[in-house]
């Protein structure tokens, strides 16, 4: 996570250092970086840097950070919806015929966040359209596997 630069940092000779806080935007829409450490982006933007794909899998301190601040903006049922969305997506855009090869390549890695988000906030599976999602993304990864 970015940490606040102290007070000498911030300010110049001139006052507030404006070249301190310019980022850079992503190319994968939305994201904003500074020295390798994103600052931003948008709630959407945010949601699919949560969600694994083939080649890529959030770091742990994104997923906590994340889980437990978004519910500042939803609650954890529609975040879950939203991840399920995306996963169905990125299978649907998977070659035809390739679909099973795609889940077994994907499967471990969104078994991995599923269990990261259980073990770190139990309390929000006690609601039951979590689990009606959480059951229809099991489902779909348990259908390519053999």
């Amino acid at each position: 996570m970015p940490q606040t630069p102290a007070c000498t940092a911030v300010l110049d000779a001139g006052g507030y250092s404006r070249s301190l806080f310019q980022s850079g935007e992503d190319d994968r829409g939305g994201l904003y970086y500074h020295d390798n450490s994103l600052l931003s982006g948008s709630l959407e933007a945010l949601i699919q840097h949560l969600v694994p794909s083939i080649d890529y899998y959030p770091d742990r301190t994104y997923i906590f950070t994340f889980l437990l601040s978004s519910r500042l903006f939803m609650h954890p049922y529609e975040l879950m919806a939203k991840v399920c969305h995306l996963c169905f997506e990125q299978q649907r855009r998977s070659e035809p015929g390739l679909e099973k090869s795609w889940i077994r390549k994907i499967a471990p890695k969104v078994l991995q966040l599923l269990t990261e988000w259980t073990e770190t906030f139990p309390y929000d599976f006690r609601d039951e359209r979590m689990m009606r999602n959480l059951k229809e993304l099991a489902q779909r990864i348990a259908s390519g596997d053999e």
